[in-house]
């Protein structure tokens, strides 16, 4: 920030859900809520000394939406946005550890570690798939190709973000048959660490590898 006076806009979203390089969807959104009505702070720290200053988000006049039909809304939003990222950050995942595999093969063509490498990467794509539809090369590809858990998350996302007020009944048990479709697929990812991953790493390390430590999203 440049001394002298300075200007910042807030456009009141909250922080869209994680994504991945070129990921295409169709009819989704990974876009967060907008803001509630109410009073915040904003907190400025220069060299070390900060300072606050309340102000106020307030409705726009011509709409008369209920607080609480607003707030419903921003909560399932919120919600079904952090089970976007929790999917997304599956796929960066599973892409790490075969960007990991497959720099170990290059330095190792052994019959057996190959063997347990490629056990490893079929496992890891399989729940790739399921999460992501991989055939996606371009925009008009879903037309071709189904969409897959988080793209059907982020549509969702998209239908209750749609205008202001309460989310429509039908998204409620939606959601819930997508949290439980996405439970089982990062459910069958934990076994893939639990079996196909502890023993490429037995290969690995003996190879003299470093071992592959998977990451779990944050909640799980």
């Amino acid at each position: 920030m440049n001394t002298g006076l300075n200007r910042f806009a807030w456009n009141l979203e909250y922080p869209g859900a994680v994504t991945f390089p070129d990921m295409i969807l169709w009819g989704a959104t990974t876009q967060g809520p907008m803001a509630l009505p109410g009073t915040y702070q904003v907190k400025l720290t220069v060299d070390g000394q900060s300072q606050t200053q309340p102000f106020t988000i307030v409705k726009h006049p011509l709409r008369d939406t209920p607080d609480a039909d607003l707030a419903e809304q921003f909560t399932l939003a919120l919600q079904i946005r952090d089970k976007v990222t929790e999917a997304n950050q599956a796929v960066i995942e599973i892409r790490r550890i075969k960007e990991e595999i497959k720099t170990d093969l290059a330095k190792n063509n052994k019959k057996e570690f190959k063997v347990v490498a490629d056990r490893l990467t079929a496992a890891l794509s399989a729940v790739e798939e399921q999460i992501y539809q991989v055939k996606n090369q371009s925009g008009q590809d879903p037309l071709n190709f189904p969409i897959k858990t988080n793209n059907r998350l982020e549509s969702l996302l998209g239908m209750t973000l749609r205008g202001e007020g309460k989310p429509t009944a039908n998204i409620y048990p939606i959601f819930d048959d997508l949290k439980k479709e996405l439970k089982g697929e990062t459910d069958q990812l934990d076994k893939v660490y639990g079996n196909e991953l502890k023993s490429f790493n037995i290969e690995a390390t003996t190879a003299g590898f470093q071992a592959i430590a998977p990451k779990k999203p944050e909640g799980r």
